[in-house]
């Protein structure tokens, strides 16, 4: 009787870790690289849409960023995290063209993500926008390298 209740409690513990790692999992990222920049292809991302990417510092720390594109066409870069969360390391999901926090939860439309709410703002990102491409310094990279 006692050895079942050990495996009941097992099973529970173990049942509520892996749904733990699943829930606050980071998305899937595009790995980038480059030397003084980096450039990513922007031109086929559609309004209200948003994707991860992902560069690795000469430390070997793995920088999020995220690149979306407005209902304006313009294009908006942050980091994958938010400058109060991002002790907790879990960034943003995208849905439905919003950016979700996943400490919070607070939405973020992607037209105004830059503004963030109270004191949940993902952190910005520079970027140069040409023709399509999207250029940022690595050395504005690894400025985000203490929110990672």
């Amino acid at each position: 009787m006692r050895f079942s209740r050990f495996k009941i409690l097992g099973g529970a513990a173990l049942a509520a870790a892996v749904g733990f790692l699943i829930f606050t999992s980071t998305s899937n990222c595009r790995m980038v690289t480059g030397r003084d920049d980096i450039s990513v292809n922007v031109a086929a991302m559609r309004p209200c849409s948003a994707q991860l990417f992902c560069y690795t510092d000469d430390a070997g720390k793995r920088l999020r960023f995220v690149l979306a594109r407005g209902t304006d066409g313009k294009i908006r870069s942050v980091f994958d995290a938010c400058r109060q969360c991002f002790t907790f390391h879990r960034g943003y999901q995208v849905v439905g063209g919003e950016l979700i926090c996943r400490v919070c939860g607070n939405h973020y439309r992607i037209d105004r993500m830059t503004e963030g709410k109270a004191s949940c703002v993902p952190a910005s990102l520079p970027h140069e926008d040409v023709s399509g491409t999207v250029r940022i310094r690595t050395a504005d990279l690894r400025t985000g390298h203490a929110l990672f």
